[in-house]
């Protein structure tokens, strides 16, 4: 075996055991053997090597310098077989450097090379050591075929003829290679000393380096071999005078205790040989484990859950298809399952490059060697599928891989009768090649998550599992270049093997313009499978939309762009299915196009090809500054259909009236002109008609040009324009989906549209010259969404049609509008914030979807009208927002709650007009949030749903808060003492001079201590927090931090969401959580809790100040229940109101005195504290 290993600057070259070969950058056959040369001296530069090496063109030996490459070790069965992979290799990167040299060879040579990570890898799986008179012809042979014919590379020793008694240099080294050891005892082993001196230096293998030694007695007693006596007892008579004789019997003693097999103990020598092969195929498997095979580095734990679906015991006949992108692992793992499992099958067939040998040799070739691998025929044998061969297939158990099946004709052709229990693995990036065979399951291959990528990277780069030193950085840069992909990382990390840290970073910059061909090689075969229109859709997809395609709430980006495509006529449905079933791209979530970035790349890579000297020739173009320079020169062509141009990057762009004319096949145009700086002084005469997409920020005239067609526009977004009007006539729009003219300040008029009919979103967000809408707009049957958003001029908005699509309708801040009424079947989303609309009529209660109303700051709305019998109301409503409607009273809100079942955010803040709330309230058995803050003259609140959690009364000074805290508790109570779903927390914040009940534990501090509290005994505590009157709501909320035994165990945050000014009296925040016990972890028997509370400003940050924290109290759930007479106690329920502040430092050190007493006293301890001492009652 010939070995190919370029020098590492870690070991010198010298190497007198093994034959390498090493190899110069310009030559194209062997040099001379590394122990001929000398050693590798550091030179002066960085990373660079002298060799003296022999020059093959003039025979005089000469100094060439190299970068050091990757260590590089692969097997080749003849020095000519070496020569000529030499000589390809030299053709084809002649000039490159020897590591491009190497860079080739591993892309050419395959994936399974042997691992870096060890110094030498094993040369053979088993060496067999026998006695070549006793079982050579016959049970040796057979043995050593059954091995090899399983994929087991096995040593013998062929030479009849052993001369001396001392074993050769060549055997020693063999056992020294080898992974395991066979010993085959037979009646004459012991009389020779050759044998015996093998079986003395397999065992010293097998303690320094743990080599598998699996003994086998043919036709002789173990025992005879342990003990040495009958034949053994003979030859060691012979042996007497021997000074080996000790070690050879201590030898065969260790041996013989070892477990084996013993050919008397199975009567037919097939089957005994089947079962030898079966167990050194385990026992090899287990001594090379997973984490050993450099290929299966990152994707161990994919192996682990693939093999439990391979390895199920299902009699049936499975099919295992492993599908993903191209490089991303599926061989690897196919080649793993194979190697582990195909001893258990009476037949196994790993058909490699099943893609590429159909095409190179036909389909017939490759099934005909499919039938010869498996029933182990020569591949010249005639007759291969005769009914015969097909019926042994049928009875047999069998595990064949087809390795890379690209077409549905290929897997056709692949497909064979099996028998009962048969296994297929199929690796594909075609998930639908799977579904051609029997049984099958489909598992996708997914790219490595960032520390499986660095460990791959690593091993390639650096020899090892983790980054080297001072390159961490640089090692992240590299794998986020490869995106989790196990090709890209092993070639990128094989390059950058040895390299300087400047050439590192020359590398990685050079990449993301020179990509590497190896790695786009193997990804093109996904796209040379594509028919014309995939392909276009692909290259779109690559060069324009990803990843950045616009985002719409009620439009997805599936919808959108087979919307698109259809309009360019590449029937989208079916080509985006083979797309995804090809691995090429996927839909995340909410339809997100997903696309790996090295499938971008080299999607781009090849428009890039299309014309590598002059992009104006290519088909789609996105660097901004080759787009420059195409307008610039006037270089396009009528090759160019699409055009992603960011301007931000480049300076002042000056267009002609003309720029466009050229490019006649101009189908999507994307200009993002933030810095306006695109110009356009002569005017736009012509654009192409067709465009599906035209996206022009900043569009600098007043309209388009009156030549342009749009009928095939799909998008149309002139943001920022200074379009005054889109067109003068009436336009064929069948194709139109979307106009977006956001924040064109000088827009009139919007066009007829009423040949739009598949028209969804019209955004016309701050238009503010726009005084009214064109009323076909409303007759547009698909129109989801309407922003008229910041419209301030629009006075009116109202329509006699019931629209059966329109899904939101955005009008907030439309300042001037007095009049409206728009309904529709489907909408859920409705904004009239901040408008001056008087009246809410009745015939609104018609939008019975509607999830979410908001009405805020609508100073003049009252509701009117009464409700008609067949309205159902507001039933789907959830959110609803009346806060700064000042003129909403009682009876108003009854009018728009009635029928809102489903209502669970009520904001009602600084509604001063609202004295009590509707007793309809009540029936809102979902509302859960409630907001009630600065309506001041609240004096009085209806029974509440049960349902409520969260209450907010800020600054409702005439309001009774004692009962209402006393409900929600009551309710709360209820909900923990049956069981119910608890929520998250409840919440209240009120003002209060009192609360009714006392505390087990108190403090005027921002934080308070508990003492030790058994864990069996606390299920739930509420903890109140004081804030005083006075208080300016500066801070947004408080963040509460929960400690145990000292360590921070839990924190959360309660947000007070729009609240501006100061409290105008005391306040208390009262929170009962789940969150404050359940999730709180307990190592101990019991609790011991502290709670510290901090407020946070409005952008969140901590303030330094608690100022305003009036202090924090904790009342355990047995004490509230007593306190809130829900114990069945009525001596207890009566409880004496508590004024705050108190004096609480008296009140925790009386408690602290009995901290300590039995369970029973401190109950009793702790009611005295709470309701006897005067000094904490009203007076």
């Amino acid at each position: 075996m010939i070995t190919i290993q370029t020098a590492n600057q870690n070991q010198p070259c010298v190497n007198s055991l093994s034959t390498k070969i090493l190899l110069s950058p310009f030559s194209c056959t062997p040099l001379a053997p590394v122990g001929a040369c000398c050693a590798c001296v550091r030179l002066g530069k960085p990373q660079a090597y002298a060799c003296l090496l022999p020059n093959p063109f003039n025979n005089v030996e000469c100094v060439q310098h190299f970068p050091p490459p990757c260590h590089l070790s692969t097997p080749f069965n003849s020095p000519l077989e070496l020569h000529h992979m030499l000589k390809l290799t030299f053709n084809t990167t002649i000039g490159l450097g020897l590591s491009s040299v190497v860079m080739a060879m591993q892309i050419n040579i395959g994936a399974s090379s042997s691992s870096t990570l060890e110094v030498a890898s094993n040369s053979f799986d088993v060496f067999i050591s026998f006695r070549g008179d006793d079982t050579r012809r016959k049970f040796t042979s057979h043995l050593n075929e059954a091995l090899k014919k399983s994929g087991v590379k096995t040593f013998i020793d062929d030479s009849e003829l052993k001369k001396g008694d001392e074993i050769s240099s060549a055997l020693i080294k063999a056992i020294e290679e080898s992974c395991a050891s066979i010993v085959i005892f037979s009646e004459d082993y012991a009389s020779s000393k050759w044998c015996l001196n093998e079986l003395v230096k397999i065992l010293e293998c097998k303690k320094d380096n743990g080599q598998i030694v699996i003994p086998i007695f043919y036709e002789i007693d173990p025992s005879h071999v342990r003990n040495q006596i009958g034949s053994y007892g003979q030859a060691f008579a012979k042996h007497e005078k021997n000074l080996k004789q000790q070690k050879w019997k201590d030898a065969l003693t260790e041996v013989s205790n070892l477990s084996g097999w013993d050919s008397k103990s199975s009567r037919i020598e097939s089957d005994f040989i089947k079962d030898i092969v079966k167990d050194v195929l385990e026992k090899l498997n287990q001594r090379r484990p997973v984490e050993a095979n450099k290929e299966l580095v990152g994707i161990e734990k994919k192996y682990e859950e693939i093999e439990l679906l391979t390895n199920n015991g299902s009699n049936d006949v499975r099919t295992l298809g492993l599908w993903g992108m191209g490089g991303i692992g599926k061989t690897a793992l196919a080649k793993k399952l194979y190697d582990n499992y195909c001893s258990q099958f009476e037949y196994h067939c790993f058909l490699e490059n099943v893609r590429e040998e159909s095409t190179k040799c036909g389909l017939k070739v490759v099934r005909k060697k499919l039938f010869s691998t498996l029933l182990k025929l020569g591949h010249d044998a005639p007759y291969f599928e005769n009914p015969i061969f097909k019926k042994r297939l049928e009875r047999a158990k069998c595990l064949i891989v087809l390795d890379d099946v690209a077409t549905l004709e290929q897997a056709e052709n692949l497909k064979i009768g099996l028998g009962p229990g048969s296994r297929v693995i199929v690796t594909t990036r075609d998930s639908q090649i799977c579904h051609q065979f029997e049984g099958f399951v489909v598992r996708e291959v997914k790219k490595l998550n960032e520390d499986e990528s660095l460990q791959l990277f690593s091993c390639n780069a650096f020899q090892e599992k983790h980054a080297k030193e001072g390159y961490e950085e640089l090692s992240k840069s590299a794998i986020g270049y490869c995106r989790g992909n196990p090709l890209a990382l092993k070639v990128l990390g094989a390059n950058l093997c040895a390299k300087s840290k400047e050439a590192w970073e020359s590398e990685l910059e050079k990449i993301k313009e020179i990509p590497y061909a190896g790695i786009h090689d193997v990804l093109k075969l996904s796209f040379y499978d594509l028919d014309r229109t995939q392909r276009d859709i692909f290259l779109d997809i690559a060069c324009f939309f990803y990843p950045t395609i616009n985002e719409f709430d009620c439009y997805t980006q599936r919808e959108y762009i087979i919307d698109l495509f259809n309009a360019c006529k590449f029937y989208p449905a079916t080509s985006i299915e083979v797309l995804l079933h090809k691995s090429l791209m996927t839909f995340g979530y909410c339809d997100r196009i997903q696309m790996h970035d090295l499938v971008v790349e080299m999607g781009r890579e090849i428009v890039k090809q299309e014309a590598p000297k002059d992009p104006g020739k290519r088909s789609r173009l996105w660097d901004p500054e080759l787009i420059y320079e195409v307008f610039k020169y006037n270089k396009g062509t009528d090759a160019v259909e699409v055009i992603l141009f960011d301007t931000s990057k480049i300076g002042d762009v000056y267009l002609s009236s003309r720029s466009f004319e050229s490019m006649i096949n101009l189908r999507l145009l994307h200009i993002a002109n933030k810095c306006n700086n695109v110009h356009l002084q002569e005017g736009l005469e012509w654009l192409s008609d067709k465009l599906s997409y035209l996206h022009w920020e900043s569009f600098p005239l007043e309209s388009l040009p009156s030549t342009f067609c749009p009928q095939k526009l799909v998008e149309l977004s002139m943001t920022h324009s200074k379009l005054r009007k889109l067109w003068d006539r009436i336009q064929k729009l069948d194709n139109l989906t979307i106009i977006k003219l956001d924040n064109s300040e000088d827009l009139i008029e919007i066009p007829d549209l009423s040949r739009a009919p598949n028209l969804k979103i019209l955004s016309l967000a701050y238009c503010v010259s726009l005084h009214q809408l064109h009323p076909s707009i409303f007759s547009a049957p698909k129109l989801r969404e309407l922003c008229l958003k910041g419209c301030t001029k629009i006075e009116s908005l109202v329509t006699d049609i019931h629209s059966k699509s329109l899904l939101t309708l955005d009008l907030t801040d439309c300042s001037s509008l007095v009049q409206f009424c728009v309904t529709s079947e489907e909408m859920t989303w409705l904004s009239l914030r901040g408008t001056t609309i008087h009246e809410f009529s009745s015939l609104m209660l018609r939008n019975s979807k509607l999830d979410y109303l908001d009405l805020s700051d609508c100073k003049k709305l009252n509701f009117v009208g009464k409700k008609l019998s067949n309205d159902r109301g507001l039933e789907s409503l959830s959110i609803l927002n009346l806060s700064g409607c000042t003129q909403i009273n009682t009876l108003s809100m009854s009018f728009i709650l009635d029928g809102a079942r489903s209502l669970e955010f009520l904001y009602l803040r600084n509604c001063c007009n609202l004295e009590t709330l509707p007793d309809n309230i009540q029936n809102c058995l979902m509302l859960s949030f409630l907001e009630l803050d600065g309506c001041i003259n609240l004096n009085s609140l209806p029974k509440l749903p049960a349902s409520l959690e969260d209450l907010s009364a800020i600054n409702c000074t005439y309001l009774d808060t004692n009962s209402i805290q006393r409900e929600m508790l009551k309710n709360m109570l209820y909900r923990f003492r049956f069981g119910e779903p608890f929520p998250e927390y409840f919440l209240s914040l009120l003002p209060v001079a009192e609360v009714p009940w006392g505390f087990d534990f108190f403090t005027t501090e921002a934080s308070i201590i508990i003492p030790p509290i058994p864990k069996d005994g606390l299920n739930q505590i509420v903890l109140c927090v004081f804030l005083s009157e006075g208080l300016n709501l500066t801070f947004s909320g408080v963040d509460c931090t929960i400690y145990n035994h000292g360590d921070r165990s839990n924190e959360w945050s309660i947000s007070f969401v729009n609240v501006s000014g100061a409290m105008i009296s005391d306040h208390v925040l009262l929170i009962c959580s789940p969150a404050i016990c359940h999730q709180t972890r307990v190592d101990n028997d019991h609790y011991s809790l502290s709670f510290e509370v901090k407020p946070y400003g409005k952008v969140g940050e901590q303030l330094s100040s608690t100022k305003g924290i009036k202090g924090c109290g904790v009342i355990l759930v047995p004490s509230l229940e007593r306190s809130l007479g829900l114990d069945g106690s009525s001596s207890r329920s009566k409880v004496e109101i508590v004024e705050l502040p108190f004096n609480a430092h008296q009140v925790s050190d009386e408690f602290d005195q009995h901290s300590n007493i039995d369970d029973d006293e401190n109950e009793d301890a702790q009611q005295q504290l709470l309701i006897t001492p005067k000094k904490m009652r009203k007076t």
